[in-house]
């Protein structure tokens, strides 16, 4: 069942335009380092109070983050998937899509076409069900309110065809619709997290420029699916140009890194390193030598819009492990996601024709 949930869940890099971030109200307001608490980031897309500027800093110096995405918009993405792992092949694979954005029924829905992929298959599994899934997944759309707090993803039942091939030889029929029903569930969470760390999290936010923020929160430690409080420090680095074709600075880049707290580790490690080694090995307890667990985001994205131009998600596991007087050697686990967007390039001019010149007669 777990195998399944990771693969539903890696399903909605492709569906959503954009982990970790809990909603608003589940989360304190961010500290600035070393200094008072700001107001907080919020996912709830109502407008947030605006902080004065902290004493030397100008306006230009204090980036308002807010969401105001078009009427209608299509987007073509290129997303590049790389996992490695300790003792297995590395894997990469490499999707486009075209995206479509309508505002209907009061809300933002965002549906996808035109998937294609090359490299490893996106999910496990026979071809005949990543296919089917691949295929379904453009029946799934994200509903997204006005203010641009994630809603649901409608149609998320189209994928149980694929899901349920995937299942077949490796759950017993009487578990199945469990396993089914976890794995959409586990997709609609997702799906929700992903979309809060690359717009929702940031909506209503005024943050200084090249300032660095704190605030502990709740997410979901690699390789174990359980949850624990993290420790997290972002800050909008830089004015960016959106893409390599721009000229202008119109961007933001923002940064984001978290790791466990470092009490959590402890209670951790046995587990994480278990996952690392495989089921056949057999470390000594005092085998550990260091753990390194970390979550980062790199996002460039448009501050009056929120549009996010390039989204890079990595999730590091790292364990330092000798036995005896061995020299260590390093397990470790990193899984990163970068998808590139690209907003209604400009079509191309057809070139005006001329009318021939007929020559005077006469």
């Amino acid at each position: 069942m777990r195998s399944l949930a990771r693969a539903a869940a890696v399903l909605v890099f492709s569906l959503a335009l954009t982990p970790g971030a809990a909603r608003a109200k589940d989360r304190p307001a961010p500290r600035k380092t070393g200094a008072p608490a700001r107001e907080a980031p919020r996912a709830s897309g109502q407008s947030a109070p605006e902080p004065a500027p902290a004493p030397g800093a100008s306006d230009s110096d204090v980036v308002r983050l807010r969401f105001a995405w078009p009427a209608a918009a299509e987007v073509q993405a290129t997303q590049r998937r790389t996992r490695h792992r300790s003792g297995l092949p590395p894997s990469t694979t490499t999707t486009r899509f075209t995206q479509r954005l309508d505002h209907a029924g009061g809300a933002l829905r965002i549906s996808t076409r035109g998937t294609s992929w090359e490299g490893d298959a996106p999910y496990p599994g026979p071809p005949a069900a990543v296919d089917g899934i691949l295929r379904a997944a453009e029946s799934v759309v994200q509903v997204v309110s006005p203010e641009g707090e994630f809603v649901a993803l409608e149609g998320v039942e189209a994928l149980r065809p694929g899901m349920a091939r995937m299942l077949e030889g490796s759950v017993p029929d009487d578990q199945r619709e469990r396993a089914l029903a976890f794995a959409e569930a586990a997709t609609q969470a997702q799906a929700r997290e992903m979309w809060n760390l690359a717009v929702g999290f940031w909506i209503g936010a005024d943050l200084e420029l090249g300032e660095r923020y704190g605030m502990r929160t709740e997410a979901e430690v690699p390789l174990l699916g359980t949850r624990t409080d993290f420790e997290q420090e972002f800050s909008v680095r830089r004015r960016v140009p959106c893409s390599a074709r721009d000229h202008e600075e119109r961007c933001v880049e923002i940064t984001l890194r978290a790791a466990p707290d470092p009490a959590a580790l402890p209670g951790l490690a046995r587990a994480v390193v278990a996952k690392l080694a495989g089921p056949e090995a057999r470390l000594p307890e005092d085998a550990l030598r260091e753990l390194v667990v970390e979550n980062e985001l790199v996002l460039v994205t448009e501050p009056a819009t929120l549009l996010p131009h390039r989204f890079v998600w990595t999730r590091s596991v790292r364990a330092t492990v000798a036995e005896g007087d061995g020299e260590p050697r390093v397990l470790e686990q990193v899984e990163r996601s970068e998808t590139d967007y690209q907003y209604g390039a400009p079509a191309r001019k057809k070139p005006v024709r001329k009318a021939k010149r007929t020559a005077a007669r006469g």
